[in-house]
């Protein structure tokens, strides 16, 4: 009675592809601690207008083909992609200089995974689908820090950018719920967990500026990204730097690449489709 059930025409199939979209969280590791380092640093000097805001959440959109060697055990092979990115800007005044500086990081990732599925059926036309493997997530980082000068009107911008391209091993797992629409089709709610983080990145640079005073560009590869603590007036700033060289001073401690983290989760809508 109960394989009957299990193998009822509203759930046979051998293999299977989904398509999903929805929201991806990640905690951004030193690239988060940075961001809010910086702007602590800043106000702990001048009076400051506006907050640096890190990339904690971004749009995610993926697919996945399993395999299933019965009614409950699949196998399956599936490719993502999430962005996540984050524009802010702080204002502040250093005597009659006036300027505005501008945060934009962003990093792009592409989740090649492997996951195990096991089925769980609650009803005729609903079932739970629980996952968990390992991927390889590719990993493009993005980083913008953006100073905008006016002084005794003359208006001048100085602008860093840093591009690098790295990928990591990572795992994921979690759960999803099917509702049946039609023998063939499904509604599939699901939320995943992942661990992942990533470091020792090495990329391209430009630094430039432009304006009424300055006019210079360079650009280069070779530096990496460089998380470290800075004490300052009695306490204790999170830094991420990008340069050729790891940071060293006598009030630097823990320097070391910075690292991205990836961990987080993301919830998402889909179809799935069975065959």
């Amino acid at each position: 009675m109960a394989l009957a059930f299990l193998a009822s025409p509203g759930f046979s199939q051998s293999f299977s592809l989904s398509f999903y979209g929805g929201l991806s969280y990640a905690s951004g590791g030193d690239l988060t601690k940075g961001v809010k380092g910086e702007g602590e640093l800043l106000g702990a000097d001048y009076s400051i207008s506006g907050t640096f805001k890190a990339p904690y959440l971004g749009m995610d959109f993926g697919g996945e083909i399993v395999y299933y060697f019965g009614p409950k055990l699949g196998i399956g092979l599936g490719v993502g992609y999430f962005r996540h990115a984050k524009e802010s800007a702080v204002s502040y005044d250093i005597g009659p200089v006036g300027i505005k500086q501008t945060l934009s990081p962003k990093f792009r990732v592409i989740p090649i995974t492997a996951n195990l599925h096991y089925l769980l059926t609650l009803g005729p036309r609903v079932r739970i689908d629980l996952s968990a493997g390992a991927g390889y997530y590719l990993t493009m980082l993005d980083w913008e820090n953006r100073m905008d000068i006016e002084i005794m009107g003359f208006s001048d911008y100085f602008d860093y950018t840093f591009k690098s391209t790295k990928g990591t091993i990572g795992f994921q797992g979690g759960v999803g719920l099917e509702v049946k629409i039609t023998p063939k089709l499904a509604l599939v709610w699901t939320v995943l967990g992942r661990y992942a983080s990533l470091s020792e990145l090495k990329g391209d640079w430009t630094d430039k500026g432009e304006g009424d005073l300055f006019s210079y560009s360079e650009t280069g590869s070779g530096h990496y990204a460089w998380y470290y603590d800075l004490k300052y007036g009695g306490k204790t700033y999170s830094q991420v730097i990008f340069d050729s060289d790891k940071p060293a001073g006598p009030d630097y401690s823990d320097a070391r690449y910075a690292k991205i983290g990836l961990t987080g989760f993301i919830t998402v809508l889909g179809i799935k489709l069975d065959f």
